[in-house]
């Protein structure tokens, strides 16, 4: 879902549906954990993840010539859709996450941007000292574990640092 022009006009109608029906918002909300984890405000997706970590929720099917379709949404849009609506998401071509976890649902995190300033803020903070973004196992390992975690009752905060390399590890901020 990167903006109208990417959807057929039936898929988009079925995500429009799945949005307003309230079976498939709390199918949505069954794969959305919020952790009470001291420091850690985001809610990882535990369904189905794409191999770089972002949540893939399926909305239904649609009908084409060929036979029924599937459609599958990144997750975090579809839960950005139910917090602020269709014609908001259709609006936003990129929604960045301001706290870097690919998984993340909290839509207090999902910042609307375009691919260029998503590109650029990553850039900027791709160097910070224990930023999720440079996790030893990549964004989609880091989702992997964190669902791991929560799924298997885990401790997650030894998760989240499992990640860090070497130079992270009790790595002070110089400013």
């Amino acid at each position: 879902m990167s903006g109208p022009a990417s959807l057929s006009p039936a898929a988009h109608r079925l995500i429009t549906s799945a949005v307003r029906d309230e079976r498939v918002q709390q199918r949505y909300w069954a794969k959305v954990a919020k952790p009470q984890v001291p420091g850690y405000t985001c809610w990882p997706y535990i369904g189905s993840l794409h191999p770089k970590g972002h949540g893939r929720f399926w909305v239904g099917n649609v009908r084409t010539r060929r036979g029924p379709v599937d459609v599958c949404v990144i997750a975090h849009r579809f839960g950005f859709a139910l917090a602020h609506g269709m014609e908001t998401l259709d609006a936003v071509p990129v929604l960045a996450h301001a706290c870097d976890e690919p998984s993340c649902q909290n839509p207090a995190h999902l910042i609307p941007s375009t691919w260029g300033e998503n590109l650029e803020q990553w850039h900027r903070r791709r160097w910070s000292p224990g930023s999720p973004l440079r996790d030893t196992r990549g964004p989609g390992g880091r989702a992997r574990a964190i669902r791991a975690a929560l799924q298997n009752g885990e401790d997650l905060q030894s998760v989240l640092s499992a990640g860090r390399g070497v130079l992270d590890t009790n790595q002070l901020d110089l400013f």
